[in-house]
């Protein structure tokens, strides 16, 4: 059975792809890099964020047949209208103290931003599915914030239930069916 494992693997190996791409925005000269940033990298992240979103919505298509959900429902690729990323580049910007760290901070929050496609995906379609009773965090607790959330073992039914992440959280979110 496909497990939520697989599809965090497969979202982190697309941050990864998104990470490298990235990257060469920081091969710029330092005047050109925050231009390239402003200019390419909402198109980097809302390029790659419906790539996790339909990957998210295979993923949860299969999961759904493997667990024998009896009535009929395809995922909904999460949308994601405004990402934030320029909201991003402002505050990295304005809190990095060298271009490493800057560089540090700028992919940390497109690897949020990216997976959120994914995890919006999982996370409206289980609200929208008739035999979903909602949906629950999955994850390893790489720090207290999710360890916590993890902890709690809720599953969510409610649209209002958001996904909350941070930067460079690697959790993701998995369907529960009766």
């Amino acid at each position: 059975m496909t497990t939520s494992l697989q599809l965090r693997s497969d979202i982190a190996l697309l941050n990864k792809r998104m990470s490298a791409d990235i990257r060469k925005l920081f091969h710029q000269s330092s005047d050109d890099t925050l231009t390239a940033l402003r200019d390419l990298l909402p198109s980097v992240i809302d390029g790659y964020g419906p790539v996790a979103a339909s990957i998210a919505a295979d993923w949860y298509d299969t999961y759904r047949e493997q667990a024998g959900a009896p009535k009929r429902f395809t995922a909904i690729p999460g949308d994601i209208a405004d990402s934030g990323t320029q909201a991003l580049i402002g505050w990295a910007t304005a809190t990095a103290t060298n271009d490493q760290t800057f560089e540090g901070f700028i992919l940390a929050g497109s690897q949020r931003r990216m997976a959120n496609f994914s995890r919006l995906t999982v996370t409206g379609s289980s609200t929208a599915d008739p035999s979903a009773r909602g949906w629950q965090r999955v994850g390893v607790g790489e720090c207290d914030f999710c360890a916590m959330l993890l902890g709690r073992g809720a599953v969510y039914s409610e649209a209002t239930a958001d996904f909350a992440a941070h930067d460079n959280c690697h959790c993701g979110a998995e369907p529960v069916f009766d």
